[in-house]
């Protein structure tokens, strides 16, 4: 083994250099198509397809439409740190285009076979056939305007690499989430993505993003989906978010866009989620497309070789910003909604079957027509919707696997935000194992959740009082004395200040004694010295980075201690006082946890249940 310390300094060969770079760049296939769409995407493109061959292990063949190359750039592309989209220093302070860095096509050709073939007029073009980062041939080709590289037999010279590599399925299941998201991020240009000549999926490049959301999530979000817009001094943002009609069990289904690139960026992701607070329960997150616009300069693309991460300017302003206005376009639905699973299909929808909408798997017709897409789309001519729809439940798994996640059915009934007296109107008929409350309307019967709908109503006064600048609280004819640790005592008289605009006073008494003077008003009788201490482990012990974080964790926790419990029964005018609070509440329909706090069954449903209608 050679000594390290004895070893001369000398500099790597390109070909070394590149494999080192096409470690950070090509991870795998659904790298390539990421930087070859990206490619395709900055030379003015209007249609780009990918064609898999062996979901991209053998083959990946992306062809566009845009401006081409000259025969003399196609060797340049090629070469480390070529491009032509920055020319110096400053030009890296307002990026505008995906790619940038001319490391691309370099790393690609270092780690498999390439072929480039391109045309700037459509009469004529050339290519270029490398193995390995060497040029094999070159002449004249002939196709449309545009480019297509062919990428084959890829990491064969790194079997390392090559061994490392999911299974073929989870491999396409990566080229397909870039591609959706691709899609998403323009929705002016046509994509279309194939593999072994089965087609997976297409967009129009009609600027429609929900019509892509559709083809991307299936058609059952369609209903559910919420527009969303706003704007800050620094940022615009808009985009389209699902209510709790429909949710997912990860983060997967959320797509952050900046100025039209696909970005990853956590903070902005629990942005998103802090909007669903309350809403939806521990564990579901909402599908979500966001798209932010921002002046180039205010950030910096120029992080890492993948370009999935940039740094952006006052990023706390711009999480504030999505959270709000998310929370907000939820909130002016107008819709009470209450969970439960489908038990039956209702009249509206048997009646509607013919023109159901939510097929999961509906593809649109394949338009053969353009010249540009001839030399792929012969195998497809005959190719009908139905038998590619069959092809996919048959042969992709992996896609089945994939929006298997929990995907809930919500009944809606309109709740109108000018004239609240929804809850308060229904007749209480009896109650269900002293937890649920039985109520109805004219052809409708609720269970409600006591516990639930009093958790939501404590929950929403909690935090209204949090967020006043003064709070209600009074003095106790008998103050608490409480102790704790000297090392927990000196926390508690450091953010003493904290306490006090909650309404708490308190006076240090003895090495490790504090001595309670007044307490907020909503804290029950009974309970003060358990409420006291949760207070102090939230403000003071756990010591949270975000104050409104905090805030929010305790008054669940605190609306939980203080809600009527399952099992405990309660009186009829406690009843009637339940549900004139619901009506208050600007959530009603679910508890602080995201739980629902009813559920209904109409007429017609408990009529189908015991076969009185067909």
């Amino acid at each position: 083994m050679n000594n390290i310390n004895n070893s001369k300094i000398h500099v790597m060969s390109p070909e070394l250099a590149n494999l080192i770079a096409a470690g950070e760049v090509v991870e795998r296939p659904a790298s390539v198509v990421k930087e070859l769409v990206e490619n395709s995407i900055d030379a003015g493109s209007t249609k780009i397809k990918v064609e898999l061959t062996d979901c991209g292990l053998k083959k990946i063949t992306v062809l566009d439409n845009g401006c081409g190359m000259e025969e003399e750039d196609i060797p340049l592309a090629i070469l480390p740190h070529a491009t032509s989209k920055i020319y110096d220093e400053n030009d890296l302070f307002k990026i505008t285009t995906l790619g940038f860095r001319g490391e691309a096509l370099p790393s690609i050709a270092s780690v498999a076979e390439v072929r480039i073939t391109s045309s700037t007029t459509g009469n004529g073009g050339y290519y270029y056939l490398y193995s390995y980062g060497k040029e094999i041939n070159s002449g004249l080709a002939s196709l449309p305007k545009g480019t297509m590289v062919e990428v084959s037999n890829l990491f064969h010279n790194t079997p390392a690499r090559l061994k490392h590599l999911g299974s073929i399925y989870q491999e396409l299941s990566s080229i397909t989430d870039y591609f959706y998201k691709s899609a998403l991020s323009h929705p002016n240009i046509a994509f279309t993505l194939t593999n072994n000549n089965k087609q997976l999926f297409k967009s129009s490049g009609n600027n429609e993003i929900k019509e892509i959301m559709m083809e991307a999530y299936g058609s059952s979000i369609t209903k559910s989906l919420i527009y969303f817009e706003g704007q800050n001094t620094l940022y615009k943002i808009y985009g389209y978010t699902t209510n709790n009609e429909v949710f997912r069990s990860n983060r997967s289904s959320m797509t952050i866009i900046v100025n039209g690139r696909v970005i990853r960026n956590l903070a902005l992701i629990y942005a998103i989620d802090d909007a669903y607070q309350t809403i939806l329960t521990t564990g579901k997150h909402p599908i979500t497309t966001l798209f932010i616009e921002v002046d180039p300069t205010l950030i910096d693309v120029n992080v890492h070789p993948s370009k999935l991460e940039i740094r952006l300017t006052d990023e706390l302003k711009l999480k504030a910003l999505i959270t709000n206005t998310i929370a907000l376009a939820i909130k002016e639905q107008e819709l009470l909604k209450f969970k439960k699973e489908e038990i039956s299909k209702t009249e509206d929808f048997v009646n509607n079957l013919e023109n159901d909408e939510n097929l999961a798997y509906e593809i649109p017709k394949i338009n053969t027509s353009d010249d540009l897409w001839a030399l792929f789309e012969e195998d497809e001519k005959n190719e009908t919707t139905n038998s590619s729809t069959q092809t996919l439940k048959n042969d992709f798994v992996f896609e089945e696997e994939q929006i298997q996640e929990e995907t809930k059915k919500i009944e809606q009934i309109k709740f109108k935000t000018e004239n609240r007296s929804f809850f308060k109107q229904l007749n209480f008929i009896g109650r269900f194992h002293e937890t649920y409350l039985l109520l109805e309307d004219e052809n409708t019967l609720y269970l409600l959740d006591q516990h639930a709908a009093m958790e939501r109503i404590m929950y929403e006064k909690i935090s209204n009082d949090f967020a006043k600048t003064t709070h209600s609280c009074y003095d106790l004819l008998v103050p608490l004395t409480m102790e704790f640790s000297v090392k927990e005592k000196i926390q508690i008289m450091e953010n003493i200040d904290s306490l006090t605009n909650l309404g708490i006073t308190l006076e240090e008494f003895g090495n490790n004694t504090i001595i309670i003077r007044s307490i907020p008003t909503w804290i029950p009788n009974g309970l003060e010295t358990e409420f006291i201490h949760d207070i102090i482990q939230h403000i003071v012990i756990d010591a949270p980075i975000n104050k409104s974080v905090m805030y929010d964790s305790l008054a669940k926790k605190l609306s939980c201690k203080k809600s009527i419990k399952a099992g405990m029964h309660i009186r009829l005018d406690e009843v009637k006082s339940l549900l004139t609070d619901l009506d208050k509440c600007e959530m009603p329909y679910t508890c602080p946890h995201g739980r629902p706090t009813m559920i209904k069954f109409t007429n017609y449903e408990v009529e189908k249940l015991f076969k009185r209608v067909i």
